[in-house]
């Protein structure tokens, strides 16, 4: 691949600069990283970026080997992506990263965009390990699932078959549960399956990077 500005170093850190240094690059990785999303998806999951350099980065992240696209299903319109295997390999920078900034993290200001897609990537790093659940996820009517086994944890896009638990609700009120550990007032989640479950799904996750409040 010939890459487009270079730092020109023989250096790890700056040659993975060179192929994934540029705004918005990891970002699209860490969307990704729950599965594949239509162009569509990405332009909405990134409030702020054009249509314009959105497909820019998009075919630079394809030359460089990170993702690769899809063909959608019938009833869907447009391309998706997904990472390749070397794309995938970015998670444990994209935690480290992601734990390393926490630490500056206060409340959110005024105009900052929330998703509670962006926490159940973090999830995947926050795992304690000891569940044995599957857990359906359905947040503002879209469905997430999280496997545990043991010391490992999957969390991704999509429904799953017969969860032990299923919860239900607006994603704020889904990410109140899992940031602060509780139930949000008001009744405003729908619990079906083993309730009973529901205090081991969340000690099973950390807590202690979560932003002050």
């Amino acid at each position: 691949m010939q890459i487009r500005r270079s730092y020109h170093e023989y250096c790890g850190l700056a040659k993975a600069l060179d192929l994934i240094g540029e705004r918005w690059t990891l970002l699209l990785v860490r969307n990704l990283l729950l599965g594949p999303l239509r162009y569509s998806d990405l332009l909405r999951g990134l409030p702020g970026i054009t249509t314009n350099l959105l497909a820019k980065r998009l075919r630079e992240m394809e030359k460089a080997g990170l993702i690769e696209p899809m063909k959608a299903a019938p009833v869907a319109a447009g391309r998706s992506y997904r990472l390749t295997a070397i794309g995938a390999a970015l998670e444990p920078a994209v935690h480290a990263l992601g734990r390393w900034g926490w630490q500056w993290m206060e409340r959110p200001a005024a105009g900052d965009h929330r998703s509670l897609e962006w926490l159940l990537v973090a999830l995947r790093r926050r795992y304690r390990g000891g569940l044995d659940l599957t857990i359906e996820l359905v947040a503002d009517q879209v469905p997430y699932t999280i496997r545990a086994s043991g010391p490992e944890v999957a969390i991704g896009r999509g429904t799953a078959s017969s969860p032990d638990l299923r919860i239900l609700g607006r994603g704020i009120d889904l990410a109140t549960l899992f940031l602060e550990g509780r139930l949000p007032g008001s009744k405003s989640l729908s619990i079906e399956g083993t309730s009973s479950h529901l205090p081991a799904l969340l000690a099973a996750f950390d807590r202690g990077d979560s932003p002050a409040r």
